[in-house]
């Protein structure tokens, strides 16, 4: 079913979250799969979209571990933890 009409400010605004992710940099958009098959879909700071999987390289690093709320990797020996902004 498509809404006839435009979207209501109130609607829109509620709907959009300002400087949300940084466009430039590594970004965790969603989390997906059972607890025993996690996958993650990224979105890389050139534009590219991947979808890794626990010990996937990513961003120069290695996905350490996927849960239901965060992306860990480890990069040069230092762990990041990459959250769904929001």
């Amino acid at each position: 079913m498509t809404p006839s009409g435009p979207t209501g400010g109130s609607v829109a605004q509620a709907a959009t979250l300002d400087n949300a992710i940084n466009l430039r940099e590594v970004n965790l958009i969603g989390i997906y799969g059972g607890s025993g098959d996690r996958r993650a879909l990224v979105r890389m700071g050139n534009g590219r979209y991947v979808r890794v999987t626990v010990g996937d390289q990513l961003d120069g690093g290695r996905v350490t571990a996927i849960s239901a709320e965060a992306l860990n990797y480890s990069k040069r020996g230092r762990a990041i933890t990459l959250r769904v902004a929001g």
